[in-house]
């Protein structure tokens, strides 16, 4: 409800009745806080966490939920010190401290190689970055392709946010190829938002470089992303920004139009998000030979 303060009272008075019990509230607090405050309230979720973890049965069901949790703990714990913290002389030591205690916590976390992946990369070590991705995406994409083909079996618990970094990182590795099937299905999950639009037209403006055949697919995402902000605007002005100078430097070509003749470039929002959602229901992101220009 955006109500952050009320938030954080209940969860410190939770935690001041019962401080050596129930990991989740100091896993909850952490995230409404920053810096050295959020970190003492992760390790002290570790803590109990690990306590709990040497008190149970190595079969007890709950063993491998309790291993996830303290893995993502520990991946937020890097994040601090590659954002809040980063400035702390023992920052990188840290980070690649953390994350290399929720790998060893739960080798099967896609969170714990996408954090060492995108350490590698801040770092300097693209090279061992694709690696860690490689793994990460393993993980999950392959299961989550087949479900989002078939419906068959389990889909990927994963957050959309967390897909959308995926898909960054990607990019920035230059595995246009994987980018493209993380986007696909976030488009597919969620067809308002304006970064994913934008990311699919700047992977192809990226792959356009070097193959012009690109340019169709580049120009058709970039143009989603301009008419899916008109119904939803984002708050990145950049990102706003940079799509209408891609858009400019590859050319508008033949203004696009719905079947009816709207221009949904120009038109109101209201009209927009009519058109769009006529679309939805029936829509799937074309490939990318479907939209290539001969």
């Amino acid at each position: 409800m955006g109500q952050m303060e009320q938030a954080q009272h209940c969860l410190g008075r939770a935690i001041f009745l019962k401080p050596q019990e129930g990991h989740t509230k100091y896993l909850s607090l952490a995230q409404l806080m920053t810096g050295v405050e959020s970190r003492d309230l992760y390790l002290k979720a570790i803590e109990i966490i690990s306590s709990l973890l040497s008190s149970l049965n190595p079969e007890h069901e709950t063993r491998t939920e309790l291993r996830r949790d303290i893995s993502n703990a520990y991946v937020s714990l890097s994040e601090i010190y590659m954002t809040d913290l980063c400035d702390e002389p023992e920052a990188e030591i840290e980070s690649k401290r953390f994350i290399d205690l929720s790998v060893e916590a739960d080798e099967t976390n896609p969170e714990s190689f996408q954090a060492r992946a995108n350490y590698l990369l801040i770092t300097g070590n693209s090279e061992d970055a694709k690696i860690s991705i490689g793994k990460s995406i393993q993980l999950w994409l392959p299961a989550h392709l087949k479900f989002l083909e078939s419906g068959e079996g389990e889909d990927t618990n994963l957050s959309y946010t967390f897909r959308l970094s995926t898909a960054k990182i990607l990019l920035d590795l230059e595995d246009y190829d994987n980018a493209t099937k993380v986007l696909d299905g976030l488009i597919e999950e969620d067809e308002e938002v304006v970064s994913t639009w934008y990311l699919l037209g700047w992977l192809n403006y990226l792959r356009s470089q070097s193959e012009s055949d690109y340019q169709g697919n580049a120009r058709y995402y970039l143009r989603r992303a301009r008419d899916v902000n008109t119904m939803a605007p984002t708050d990145d002005q950049a990102m706003i920004e940079h799509i209408t100078e891609l858009l400019t430097e590859l050319g508008e070509g033949e203004e696009e139009h719905d079947d009816d003749g709207v221009n949904i470039g120009e038109a109101e929002p209201d009209t927009v998000a009519e058109i769009l959602d006529q679309e939805a229901d029936g829509y799937h992101p074309p490939n990318q030979e479907e939209r290539m220009e001969d």
